[in-house]
């Protein structure tokens, strides 16, 4: 268990740059994909010691070597210091996309799960200038394939499909990828308002705060100072002993602390107005 919270702590360090005091939906997908480095990682090394049987049973030598090159590439991600967190996010699609299209020519049409996968996790962890990128990609690599199938280009004695199948099969993969690269954006704009809403909101409630601890402060110290001196004139006015100088004296006293204080209390009215305004 130390040595997980070490590794997934050493991961979330390279990669996380947000501040997680405020958590915003650009912290939230890169939490997302220190997440998804952090179970990759393992689990591709796990899946790496089948892959390499399976490749040299198949006498496939090529896909050995992109295993490796994968997994490599996933411990360079999450372990790499000084990488930038967009680079990091980049090498990982473009990572993904290699292997999917190299399971795909090699392996045949039940690799193209890995496609609509990388489809997915490229959309939600990486904002591209044209949301359709990823299902482009997608689509330019079912073009080339087609072409290639058609050029005798693929390993064909791997693959056993009909054309019609081939043409399902991509046809499939380019509209769910267009699909998920038309819903996870509205998706994600759905929820960047929401954060916003909930920041604002924050915000609102941070000043209000602030608003009553003014309040209180002048309740607690600014409005004593005048209400003590009123009283303690009103003490000395109850002494029979005070002359007309005097009494004239602490009127004069009572007036000026008692404009005093509804000066405060006028303060303390336009603070509550604030309060007011605010929650609006």
């Amino acid at each position: 268990m130390e040595i997980w919270n070490k590794y997934t702590s050493r991961i979330r360090q390279n990669i996380l740059v947000s501040s997680e005091e405020n958590k915003d939906l650009k912290y939230w997908r890169d939490d997302m994909f220190s997440n998804t480095i952090i179970y990759i990682i393992p689990l591709s090394i796990i899946a790496l010691i089948p892959s390499l049987f399976w490749a040299f049973e198949s006498k496939l030598p090529i896909m050995i070597w992109i295993d490796l090159l994968s997994v490599i590439a996933a411990l360079f991600i999450g372990l790499k210091k000084g990488i930038k967190i967009k680079q990091r996010k980049l090498l990982f699609i473009g990572t993904v996309y290699f292997l999917s299209f190299s399971l795909i020519y090699f392996v045949g049409l039940n690799s193209t799960l890995y496609l609509l996968a990388a489809c997915f996790l490229s959309t939600f962890i990486y904002t591209f200038k044209n949301q359709y990128t990823p299902a482009l990609i997608n689509f330019y690599i079912s073009v080339f394939y087609i072409s290639a199938y058609y050029l005798n280009l693929t390993p064909t004695q791997r693959i056993d499909f009909k054309s019609s199948e081939l043409f399902a099969v991509f046809a499939n993969l380019i509209f769910l990828s267009f699909l998920i690269c038309s819903l996870v954006p509205k998706l994600f704009n759905g929820l960047d308002e929401s954060f916003k809403n909930n920041i604002r909101h924050t915000k609102k409630i941070e000043k209000q705060n602030e608003v009553l601890k003014e309040i209180t402060w002048i309740q607690s110290h600014v409005v004593r100072t005048p209400l003590s001196r009123i009283m303690a004139i009103c003490n000395l006015l109850k002494e029979n002993d005070n002359t007309e100088e005097e009494k004239t004296f602490l009127m004069e006293n009572i007036i000026i602390s008692s404009n005093e204080l509804d000066d405060i209390i006028k303060e303390i009215v336009a603070k509550s107005e604030n309060i007011h305004s605010v929650k609006k």
